[in-house]
C-alpha cells in the first residue's frame, strides 16, 4: 500500500506543503468521530474581551507521532522510492479529530475556565485587563513549552485589539468580515456555470448573517442552482451578483452578544418561512444586530394557522440563541400549543407584537425566495407521518381525561383519603395494592378507571382496533387491557366491547362448520424457541415489488412465536432454506425439526440433502391432508385476517402491514400456553403503543432466567394437554334465526370485485332476514345490483351482534350537499370491473363512508368525479390505464 505525493503552494511566498494522496488508505479507516468546536461557539467566549494573543503552531499535524508498526500503512510514493513517515501528515482522514483531542487535552484547563479558546493549530488568548492577559499569555508559552511545541513567530500576534480570527476580524464588542477574503470580492468575474454560481454562493452564504434581506437579493442566483434549470445569465442576475458584491464590499459589523445586557428579538412569519434579528443596545443608545436567522416551513408546518407560523417563528428565534436567552420564569400558553410552550417555557421573555413595516429585517428573511415553492396547495393533505405509521395513542389526553373524570369518583375520593391518611379506611379489604400518582390511583401498578362508560369504551377501542393488536379476540383483549388498566367488572365489560364489534363478526373465520378430527402434535419439554418449527406458504397476494406471498414459520413447540416472511410463490427448496437462514438462524440458530405439509417447496430434494447436512429431520404430513399441520394452517388464517382488517379497501399495502401482524401475534396470549410468545421468548412484554404511564419494575437477570425455564416446562404440560382435548372435540350445532334479523353472509361463494380473495372480508352484510322459509333456509335483502338468488343455508349465515358496551358500528352520517345535489362520501374503491390487460375499467366497485359491505356500489368513473384523488390513486396502485 503507497499513496501518491505531491506539493501544494502556502500562503507564504516560495513556501510549498507537501501532500500525499491518501484516498484509498482514508476509505479503509475507522472514523475518529470526536467534534471539532463550532466557530460561532468560540467567537460568542470573545464578548467581554478587550485584548487579544494569538498564537500558531509550528509543524501542526507533524508534532503527532505515527504508532510504531503502523507507519508502513501511510507510505507514499516519490521519485525516489518508498517513504513511510513517522509523524501524522495532512489528508490522513482522522488527522483534524486527533489534532484537536490532541490540543484540548494540553491546554483543557484554560479552556475550561474561559479564557482561551483553541481550533486546530490555532491559539487565542482574551482578557478584559491587560496585566491578566500577560499572566495568561505565559501560562499557555510555557504549556506548550513542557510538551516541546513551537509556535511561528511571524504569525503570532501579542496583546492586540483587532485580531483575524477563524475567517472573522475580532475587535472588543464586534466582529466583522476578513478584509483579505474581500479584497477578492471586488474582481470577481460573473460565473459562467452553475458551479460557479455555488462557489459564490458558498463565499455569500458563509456571511449571509452580515447581510441584511440577503435571501431577497440572492433569490435570482439561487433559481439557477435548482434541480433542471438551464444555465443563463440574465440582467436580472447579474444585477444580483453586482448588488451582493457591493453589500459585501460595505463592510457590515455585528455586535457581540453580551449575557449582561436585554436582548431584542424581532421574529416575524410569512407563508413560507419564519426570520428573525436578535439585537442589543449599544454604547450609543441604540439597538445593534448580533445575528441573523431564517428557517423554511416542511410542508406540514405550513399547514398551521398565522398564530402557529407567527409562534414558531419566535420559537425558532429561541432555538437559534438559547445559549444567551435561556432561563427564569414560565410563559402558559394554551393546549394548542403545548408542544412549543413546553420549550418556550424556559425561557424569560415578554411577547410584543410589531408591524412588519417596522421589522424590515426578520421580515425579508421570512420572506426569502429560495425558500418558496411556487405552488400553493402543495401541501394540503401532508401530514407528518405516513397513514401506515398511525395508531389510535393513549397519550396525554387520554390521562388529561382520566384525571378529571376521577375527582367525582367517590369510591376514589374514599381509596385517596385512606391512603393519604386523612380519614378512617372505608375500603374492608388491605389498601395495599394501592397508591397514588399525582392525580391518579393505581391497583397494582395499573391504573384504575373510574366509572364512566365513554371513557372505559374509548381504552378499549384504542387498545382493540390498534395496528399493533389488530382486533385480537376477547380474552386477548381482556388481557392486552389489563397489562394497564384495572376496574370492577373490566373482563365482562372488555367481553362485550367485542362481541358488539362488526370488524371481527365480518373477518374472522367461521368455526361452527363440523370439522373432521386431527391428530395434532404434542408439547416437547426441553424444547427452545424455534428449535421445532413449522411451515407454510400464503400466496396468491396482490404482486407488491416481485412479492406475492408470505412463507409463515411457527415456533410450534416452545412458544408458538411467528416470523412472517416476504417472497414469491413460485420460490424452490432452495430459495426456501435461505429464507430460514436470514431470518430464524440468525435469531434463534438452526431448527432440529421442520413440520411442513407435502408441498414441492419443503419435499423438493435439494431441501431434503441441505436438511440432511445441517442435521434437520424433516416430518411430513399425511398425502393431502395439511391440517397435520394444523398450528401453521391457524396462523394463515390469523394473519390473512389481520390483513383483511386494515387493508381490505386499499389491498396494495398488504406488505407494508406485515410486520405489524407478526408483533400482534407475538403479544397475544396463546389459549394455551396461558402466556404471550414475546413473554415466553423474552421474559417481558415489549411495548406496543406510546404511553404517557410509565412502570419502573425491572426484574433481575437470574430471576428472568428461572422464571423462563419455568414458563417453558409448564407451556410444554399445557401443549400436550391441549393435544388431548383437539381430539375430543367436536362440530357445534347451526345457529336458528328469526324474520328482521340482520345476519352475515358467508363470502366464499361471492365474486364482488376485491382485488384478492385472500384479503377480502370473511363475509359480507350484515342484510335483514325477510323470509324464513325452512328450518335452515332463509331468503336475505340484498343489494339491488348483486343479482343473484337471495336464498342461503344457515351454514352459510351468522348473526350480527350490537352490543350497548361497544355502541353502533354503522353511523351512517348525513349526506353532503355538492354542487347543490345530496351524495354519499366515497371512503375507498376497493375493486373494479373488467380486469383485463390493456383494457381500462367500465365500473369501480367503493365504499361510503359510515356504511357497512351492504351498500357497496359499482360506479362508473364520472360517478367519482367528486373523488377524483382516490380514483386516482387507485389507478395509479393498480397500474390501470
Amino acid at each position: 500500500m503507497a499513496s501518491p505525493f505531491f506539493f501544494v503552494a502556502k500562503k507564504e511566498a516560495g513556501a510549498l506543503r507537501p501532500c500525499q494522496d491518501y484516498r484509498d488508505l482514508n476509505n479503509g479507516t475507522i472514523k475518529n468521530r470526536y467534534p471539532l468546536p463550532l466557530v460561532t461557539d468560540l467567537v460568542d467566549k470573545l464578548k467581554t474581551a478587550k485584548v487579544f494573543t494569538k498564537l500558531d503552531l509550528r509543524n501542526g499535524y507533524n508534532n503527532i507521532r505515527i504508532k510504531d508498526g503502523d507507519q508502513w500503512k501511510a507510505a507514499f510514493k516519490a521519485p525516489r522510492g518508498l517513504f513511510e513517515p513517522t509523524v501524522m501528515f495532512f489528508g490522513l482522514t482522522n488527522s483534524p479529530a486527533t489534532f484537536q483531542a490532541f490540543m484540548n487535552d494540553i491546554l483543557k484547563d484554560f479552556i475550561d475556565e474561559g479564557w482561551c479558546v483553541v481550533y486546530m493549530d490555532d491559539i487565542l488568548i482574551f482578557s478584559d485587563k491587560i496585566n491578566i492577559h500577560r499572566l495568561r499569555t505565559r501560562q499557555v508559552l510555557e504549556r506548550l513549552q513542557e510538551n516541546d511545541l513551537y509556535l511561528k513567530p511571524e504569525k503570532c500576534e501579542f496583546e492586540v485589539k483587532k485580531t483575524l480570527f477563524l475567517g472573522m476580524i475580532i475587535t472588543p464588542g464586534h466582529i466583522s468580515m476578513d478584509e483579505t477574503k474581500l479584497a477578492g470580492i471586488k474582481d470577481w468575474e460573473a460565473p459562467k456555470t452553475v458551479k460557479g454560481v455555488r462557489s459564490f454562493l458558498g463565499f455569500a452564504n458563509f456571511y449571509c448573517k452580515f447581510i441584511g434581506k440577503y435571501a431577497e437579493l440572492a433569490r435570482p442566483l439561487h433559481e439557477l442552482t435548482k434541480k433542471n434549470t438551464k444555465f443563463e445569465w440574465t440582467k436580472p442576475r447579474d444585477i444580483a451578483f453586482n448588488v451582493l458584491k457591493a453589500k459585501f464590499l460595505q463592510r457590515p459589523i455585528l455586535q457581540m452578544p453580551d449575557d449582561e445586557k436585554p436582548f431584542v428579538i424581532e421574529a416575524d412569519a410569512s407563508k413560507w418561512a419564519t426570520g428573525a434579528v436578535l439585537k442589543q443596545q449599544g454604547s450609543n443608545g441604540e439597538l445593534h444586530p448580533c445575528g441573523y436567522i431564517s428557517h423554511a416551513f416542511t410542508a406540514t408546518e405550513r399547514n398551521y394557522e398565522i398564530y402557529d407560523h407567527e409562534l414558531l417563528a419566535i420559537t425558532n428565534a429561541l432555538k437559534a440563541w438559547e445559549h444567551y436567552l435561556l432561563g427564569g420564569a414560565h410563559l402558559k400558553l394554551n393546549r394548542r400549543q403545548a408542544r412549543l410552550s413546553l420549550y418556550l417555557t424556559q425561557f424569560d421573555l415578554r411577547l410584543v407584537h410589531v408591524p412588519g413595516t417596522k421589522m424590515v429585517q426578520s421580515d425579508a428573511l421570512s420572506r426569502r425566495p429560495d425558500l418558496i415553492n411556487e405552488e400553493d396547495n402543495d401541501n394540503e393533505d401532508i401530514v407528518m407521518l405516513p397513514d401506515k405509521l398511525f395508531v389510535n395513542v393513549i397519550d396525554t389526553e387520554l390521562k388529561t381525561m382520566l384525571e378529571e373524570a376521577l375527582p367525582s369518583n367517590e369510591f376514589l375520593q374514599m381509596t385517596i383519603e385512606s391512603l393519604i391518611e386523612k380519614g378512617t379506611p372505608p375500603i374492608k379489604s388491605s389498601l395495599q395494592d394501592w397508591r397514588t400518582e399525582g392525580n391518579l390511583l393505581f391497583y397494582k401498578d395499573r391504573i384504575y378507571v373510574p366509572n364512566d362508560p365513554t371513557l372505559r369504551r374509548l381504552i378499549v377501542k384504542t387498545i382493540h382496533e390498534a395496528l399493533p393488536h389488530g382486533h385480537p379476540g376477547q380474552w386477548n383483549t381482556v388481557d392486552q387491557v389489563q397489562r394497564d388498566y384495572w376496574w370492577p367488572g373490566m373482563t365482562k365489560f372488555i367481553k362485550s366491547f367485542v362481541d358488539g364489534c362488526a370488524a371481527c363478526q365480518q373477518m374472522k373465520v367461521n368455526t361452527h362448520p363440523t370439522r373432521t378430527p386431527i391428530q395434532p402434535i404434542g408439547g416437547h419439554k426441553d424444547a427452545l424457541p424455534f428449535q421445532i418449527i413449522s411451515m407454510d406458504l400464503i400466496t396468491d397476494l396482490p404482486k407488491i415489488a416481485d412479492c406475492d406471498s408470505i412463507l409463515v414459520v411457527v415456533d410450534h413447540a416452545a412458544t408458538k412465536g411467528v416470523i412472517f416472511i416476504l417472497c414469491h410463490k413460485k420460490i424452490d427448496a432452495t430459495d426456501t432454506a435461505e429464507l430460514l437462514f436470514q431470518h430464524v438462524y440468525k435469531c434463534f440458530g438452526l431448527p432440529e425439526k421442520i413440520i411442513s405439509d407435502r408441498d414441492p417447496r419443503f419435499a423438493a430434494e435439494v431441501f431434503k440433502e441441505m436438511g440432511k447436512l445441517l442435521g434437520i429431520k424433516q416430518m411430513l404430513s399425511t398425502t393431502y391432508h395439511p391440517q397435520t399441520d394444523g398450528e401453521t394452517e391457524r396462523v394463515n388464517q390469523e394473519v390473512e385476517i389481520f390483513l383483511q382488517f386494515f387493508c381490505t379497501k386499499e389491498q396494495t399495502k398488504w406488505k407494508d402491514l406485515l410486520h405489524f401482524a407478526e408483533f400482534a401475534h407475538n403479544s397475544r396470549t396463546h389459549s394455551v400456553t396461558k402466556n404471550s410468545p414475546f413473554y415466553l421468548t423474552m421474559g417481558y412484554h415489549p411495548r406496543p403503543l406510546p404511553t404517557v404511564f410509565e412502570k419502573t419494575t425491572v426484574p433481575s437477570v437470574e430471576k428472568r432466567v428461572a422464571e423462563l425455564k419455568k414458563l417453558r416446562e409448564e407451556t410444554s404440560a399445557l401443549l400436550d394437554i391441549a393435544a388431548r382435548r383437539v381430539k375430543e372435540r367436536s362440530g357445534r350445532s347451526l345457529d336458528k334465526f328469526e324474520k328482521g334479523q340482520k345476519v352475515w353472509l358467508e363470502g366464499k361463494n361471492l365474486s364482488l370485485g376485491y382485488p384478492s380473495p385472500k384479503l377480502s372480508p370473511k363475509r359480507e352484510g350484515p342484510f335483514e332476514i325477510t323470509e324464513v322459509l325452512g328450518p335452515v333456509t332463509y331468503k336475505l335483502k340484498l343489494p339491488f345490483q348483486w343479482r343473484i338468488h337471495p336464498v342461503f343455508h344457515a351454514g352459510l349465515l351468522s348473526p350480527y351482534k350490537e352490543t350497548d358496551v361497544h355502541g353502533p358500528n354503522f353511523l351512517e352520517p348525513p349526506l353532503d350537499i355538492i354542487e347543490g345535489q345530496e351524495e354519499y362520501e366515497v371512503e375507498a374503491i376497493i375493486g373494479h370491473r373488467p380486469k383485463r390487460k390493456n383494457q381500462p375499467p367500465k365500473e369501480y366497485l367503493v365504499s361510503w363512508k359510515g356504511y357497512d359491505s351492504s351498500h357497496n356500489q359499482w360506479m362508473k368513473p364520472a360517478g367519482l368525479k367528486h373523488s377524483m384523488e382516490l380514483y386516482l390513486d387507485y389507478k395509479i396502485a393498480h397500474n390501470l390505464r
